[in-house]
């Protein structure tokens, strides 16, 4: 009988391990590339025109199934929070090219989520850099971890207004970004980490 409960207990314990080693295996979801060997430059296939290319031509980029992935669910959840069409939604993010790249970047002057000013040199993991493209830095393994869907939100308004993607977020000097943006992103965040993409 003792024998028996030692091994239901043993059995029991691994596949509890099991199920968390589990959690963390998960697949990556970027890879290495090169101009040399395979491609730098892609179109996302199910999307509206929706590029991909790497910064240098030794660099990672995002696995094009799971930013495909990542960027519907973004399309959905976005339709479904601020209760506009997911048409609507595509339409804003067609033709978009996206550039990532391994390496941060350095820019002069930018604003915080609360629209604080950053003078010099600040390390940023993204950039809307105008209306039809967007810098994202692959940052871990996840693109939950990357600035891609805040950067998406910054090509919406961007398109939605015309004249700006709104710098300072929820600053009072440019108009778009609410706190309902940013209470959107950890959710979408969550979502995205929950899924393992």
């Amino acid at each position: 009988m003792r024998k028996l409960l030692l091994m239901t207990w043993v059995t029991l314990v691994a596949t509890s391990f099991t199920s968390c080693a589990g959690k963390q295996g998960t697949e990556v979801s970027i890879e290495k590339t090169s101009c040399l060997s395979s491609r730098s430059f892609t179109t996302i296939k199910g999307t509206p025109g929706i590029t991909m290319s790497t910064s240098n031509c030794q660099d990672y980029r995002f696995k094009e199934a799971k930013i495909r992935k990542a960027i519907m669910l973004f399309v959905e959840d976005y339709s479904e929070e601020f209760n506009i069409p997911e048409l609507e939604v595509w339409n804003l993010i067609s033709n978009l090219s996206i550039e990532v790249s391994i390496l941060p970047r350095t820019v002069d002057g930018v604003f915080d989520v609360k629209g604080n000013f950053l003078k010099k040199d600040v390390l940023v993991s993204g950039l809307a850099l105008n209306p039809n493209s967007i810098w994202v830095e692959v940052k871990t393994s996840q693109i939950w971890s990357s600035s891609l869907a805040h950067e998406l939100v910054h090509i919406i308004i961007w398109r939605t207004q015309g004249v700006h993607g709104d710098p300072d977020h929820e600053g009072k000097q440019f108009s778009g970004w609410t706190s309902k943006h940013t209470d959107f992103l950890k959710k979408f965040k969550l979502r995205l980490i929950d899924l393992e993409i």
